[in-house]
């Protein structure tokens, strides 16, 4: 670890070991994480806390849903305050104003992969917000991490900003030409980019027109015209 990058203390609760022992190993190889401790179950996790002070706590929100909302209420009091990910099985009715009673900073599916989960944890590090009205705004970016890897969703889930970058992109523009004609920063396209590729799990270009022009963004001739005018 870098000199004088913090060490995040995590503390882990799941019920099933196998899931439990892989998310330890997952977080305990990013060098700015350390699990500290790890528990079964709420009660178990409500006395590690109060031994350990972990900074983040990753846990399973049917663990809450079982010891109810007294349980949640007393997660959202402890003092001093833990950073909370949820992770769910499901996203059913409720688990959102479950969370919320529970001061977490966010929720994701534990169908999400590795990846996902750790960045997941990373922007709940991130998050200064000790307001439970913050988990409103964390959440949308949380669960768009957790969606299906399959590359091929719904153009819906993009921004009309999005789909414009996206769609100059897919065409052959470069990301400064594509900020010059939008009227946007090199800056502001990038994570535009960056955005769109982590939502539909794309990783390059060749990906990234293939999604364009399955959903009918592009056409296949616009770009071999494109092609053409390049070479």
């Amino acid at each position: 670890m870098e000199r004088g990058k913090r060490l995040n203390r995590i503390l882990v609760a799941e019920a099933h070991l196998l899931f439990r022992r892989g998310l330890i190993a997952l977080l305990s190889a990013e060098e700015d994480m350390q699990v500290v401790e790890e528990a079964c179950d709420a009660a178990e996790a409500f006395v590690k806390i109060h031994a350990c002070h972990p900074d983040i706590l990753v846990m399973d929100l049917g663990l809450i849903e079982q010891a109810g909302l007294e349980a949640a209420m007393s997660l959202r009091q402890i003092q001093p305050p833990v950073a909370i990910l949820f992770l769910t099985q499901e996203d059913k009715p409720g688990q959102l104003e479950l969370a919320m009673a529970a001061g977490a900073r966010g929720y994701m599916l534990k169908s999400s992969t590795g990846p996902q989960i750790v960045a997941g944890v990373r922007q709940v590090i991130l998050s200064e917000d000790q307001n439970p009205r913050g988990l409103s705004r964390i959440v949308p970016d949380l669960q768009a991490l957790a969606t299906s890897s399959n590359r091929y969703r719904k153009g819906a889930d993009l921004t009309t900003r999005e789909l414009e970058v996206m769609r100059l992109l897919a065409e052959g523009r470069t990301v400064r030409e594509t900020a010059a004609e939008l009227a946007l920063s090199v800056k502001t396209v990038e994570a535009h980019k960056l955005n769109l590729m982590r939502k539909l799990d794309l990783h390059d270009r060749a990906s990234l027109i293939e999604y364009a022009m399955q959903r009918g963004i592009i056409t296949r001739q616009e770009e071999k015209e494109k092609s053409e005018m390049r070479s």
